[in-house]
């Protein structure tokens, strides 16, 4: 009788290919279709180039040597990108962001998701490359190794650890309390994407126990736009999402998002887009 040999491999965290992916030259942002609602964790570094693009509708100008975080949930856009854009990135599934990142301090991710761009010295940038990218990648590769999965975690657990240590060292961020300004404008945040029916200031204004007045100095602070025109773009964001990302009829994107009517999201989607909802889902195809 022929023995079977003991199965060693580490099952859960062997089969990494739908949880992790790396690339050390793409010469795009590595999604779909824009704008794009982020379901996974990301890790990108701008080689070459310069790409213009938004983060929670906060813009931003992306070149060489910026690495940008982004966690799952938040909505990256691009409006524009030279023919030299070139970058790297990781990116890990959200069921994986408790183990990879545990035991780091919850103002540190924070911290992560208000910053998420910085600017990295060349020898960092090498460093990173060197000692995280280039490992990983070739790690990822190594389809015989039986531990390949359990070591890309810890290596990826690493990283966040070493960017940690690299944060603490500058004095960029503290244990302390977070502004009461920032708080009250990511739960602003949170409230419109939530609230898709409402478009009115003083809704939001009411539930987050502020003035009108109040809450669209905290927009424009932040932003450089008001609060009701911070409304407008998420809302109209929002139905490119759906517009792009479903073949739904508008009649039921409009029972979805609660508008009174298709007519109603054609005329505001027109009103602040200059084209009709079916314009843009051509354009997209």
């Amino acid at each position: 009788m022929q023995l079977k040999s003991p199965d060693l491999s580490l099952d859960s965290k062997n089969n990494i290919e739908n949880d992790f992916f790396i690339s050390l030259n793409h010469n795009d942002l590595p999604i779909p279709f824009l704008p794009y609602r982020i379901n996974f964790c990301m890790v990108c570094v701008c080689l070459s180039g310069y790409a213009e693009i938004e983060i929670d509708l906060i813009p931003y100008h992306f070149v060489n040597k910026d690495i940008i975080i982004v966690f799952p949930g938040q909505i990256l856009d691009c409006y524009e990108k030279s023919s030299d854009f070139m970058v790297s990135y990781f990116s890990f599934a959200n069921h994986l962001v408790d183990e990879i990142l545990y035991r780091l301090p919850s103002a540190f991710i924070g911290f992560l998701k208000e910053t998420v761009k910085y600017q990295l010295p060349e020898t960092e940038k090498d460093l990173m490359f060197t000692e995280y990218f280039s490992i990983l990648h070739s790690k990822f590769c190594n389809l015989q190794n039986v531990c390949r999965g359990e070591i890309i975690i810890n290596l990826l657990h690493n990283f966040y650890l070493d960017l940690y240590n690299k944060v603490i060292i500058r004095n960029e961020i503290h244990t302390r309390q977070r502004k009461r300004k920032k708080e009250l404008q990511e739960e602003f945040f949170r409230l419109v994407k939530l609230h898709t029916d409402n478009r009115e200031v003083a809704f939001y204004a009411g539930k987050l126990c502020i003035t009108p007045k109040y809450l669209s100095i905290i927009a424009k602070e932040s932003t450089g736009t008001s609060a009701k025109e911070l409304i407008d773009k998420i809302a109209i964001t929002e139905l490119k999402l759906q517009l792009k990302s479903s073949s739904s009829l508008l009649k039921e994107i409009a029972v979805k998002l609660d508008y009174p009517c298709e007519a109603f999201l054609c005329k505001y989607f027109k009103k602040h887009t200059g084209i009709t909802p079916s314009h843009f889902r051509n354009m997209s195809r």
